[in-house]
């Protein structure tokens, strides 16, 4: 071989010779910097079995973490308080018995917007049917796609009225008086979904009390049945348990009564109930009283009660809403002492848009603040927290949303559209599977199908 081509192999040779040996030194340092080993040939020796099981075996998820992409729930509650647990283990139950949420708030989920589609995802993964309870009217009925609802012989009355009894607002915060000869027609739409338009149980709450009052519950296409009330000043229900795809009750004697809904359900898995009430702050929340939530809780247990307000709370130029989540906390509290086996989850408060100092329209200032107070009105009571506003992108977001085609929200930067409210159920459905997820790692639980 002639030296001009030896003189390469040499001097890799050497270089070769050089990273072996420097392998072989210890790991050293100055300062802060640390020396790293060089491995030249580390690919292709053998890993050692401790390294090789480690990487062959499935990590763990962690108990306490977050899934990436999902904005997840923080359960502020104690040791001593069992709070989304409640409603984790009750999903554990959904294919033996009904799982109810009560999503309770003002007009960001008005006429079923956001619940319609969190109900139809949740039903999709754990069972049941049904658009659940409904009250006997609403302001925003007309635009609910989920029902085909009518009624006659009641008068309407609601918790943001001038004129309302302070004690008969139930936690819709509606009521309705019987002016005799009522009725009520409720069908789901299977067109939303056919979820929507399968029953077998429904059931209708009433207070009564003076005379006996008659229901009779005639299913589409069934046969009608009657239930007498008596006198009581409980909160009463008379449930028909049948096959239906819609329902009509029919109210005689007993004027004066006073009503509050009715329901479409299936005998297992979940049901949804959206309790919107226009104008709500949530502050009338502690003078629903406790007997009639006690009895509510009776009726009609619900495993989950989700508080979102805060659109008619927030005002331009306020920052303190120190006091707002003292209130939180109390709405949370008055609940719970009612309804101890029930979950309680804040939902904050949305990001809203408006013109802003510089002539631009974006976040409003007081969304963060508000938003931190309702986090720290949740804390304060044990009760969990979603934040909306992160879920929906941040500062900004909304103004996202309503350029978006087709809009996710309307021009006035507070209401979200349809689907608006479809893309933000996803993002609270993908938290509440991941926390039942981490809940069934927990307790050595396999997880859903």
């Amino acid at each position: 071989m002639k030296p001009s081509l030896f003189r390469p192999f040499l001097l890799a040779a050497c270089v070769i010779a050089g990273l072996l040996l420097l392998g072989l030194l210890p790991e050293w340092g100055v300062g802060g910097w640390q020396s790293k080993p060089a491995r030249l040939l580390s690919d292709l020796a053998p890993a050692d079995s401790a390294d090789t099981a480690s990487a062959a075996a499935v990590v763990p998820v962690s108990a306490d973490s977050c899934k990436p992409g999902v904005t997840c729930i923080s359960d502020f509650a104690p040791d001593t308080i069992y709070n989304m647990e409640w409603f984790y283990a009750a999903l554990d139950e959904a294919a033996t018995r009904p799982v109810r949420i009560a999503f309770v708030g003002d007009s960001f989920i008005e006429a079923d917007i956001l619940t319609d589609a969190l109900r139809d995802l949740l039903q999709a993964r754990y069972g049941g049917s049904g658009p659940g309870f409904v009250t006997i009217d609403h302001v925003a009925v007309a635009g609910r796609q989920t029902i085909t609802q009518r009624r006659s012989g009641f008068e309407m009355h609601s918790a943001v009225d001038r004129q309302h009894s302070v004690s008969l607002p139930g936690l819709s915060g509606y009521y309705f008086v019987h002016q005799g000869g009522g009725r009520v027609e409720l069908q789901g739409n299977a067109e939303y979904s056919p979820r929507l338009a399968r029953a077998d149980v429904s059931q209708f709450l009433v207070l009564n009390h003076a005379a006996p009052l008659t229901l009779t519950a005639t299913p589409a296409g069934g046969a009608p049945q009657s239930f007498t009330l008596g006198a009581s000043p409980a909160l009463q229900s008379a449930t028909l348990t049948a096959p239906m795809a819609g329902i009509t009750w029919t109210l005689t004697g007993g004027a004066g009564a006073v009503a509050y809904g009715l329901t479409l359900d299936a005998k297992t898995g979940i049901a949804l109930d959206n309790l919107s009430l226009r104008g709500s702050t949530g502050l009338t929340i502690p003078a629903i009283p406790a007997d009639h939530l006690r009895r509510l809780d009776d009726v009609r247990h619900y495993d989950l009660v989700v508080l979102q307000y805060g659109l008619n709370v927030m005002a331009r130029g306020k920052r303190d809403y120190s006091a707002y989540a003292t209130q939180v906390a109390r709405m949370v509290t008055h609940l719970r002492a009612a309804m101890p086996r029930t979950a309680f989850l804040v939902v904050g408060v949305g990001d809203r848009g408006g013109k802003l100092s510089t002539g631009e329209v974006g976040t409003l200032p007081e969304v963060v603040p508000l938003l931190e107070a309702q986090a720290d009105g949740a804390a304060q009571a044990g009760a969990a927290f979603w934040n909306t506003y992160a879920a929906m992108g941040g500062s900004g977001a909304m103004v996202q949303f309503a350029n978006a085609k087709p809009p996710l929200a309307a021009r006035d930067y507070t209401h979200i559209s349809e689907e608006g409210g479809k893309r933000i159920a996803r993002l609270l459905y993908d938290a509440l599977v991941w926390g039942h997820e981490l809940h069934r790692l927990k307790n050595n639980a396999s997880q859903p199908q």
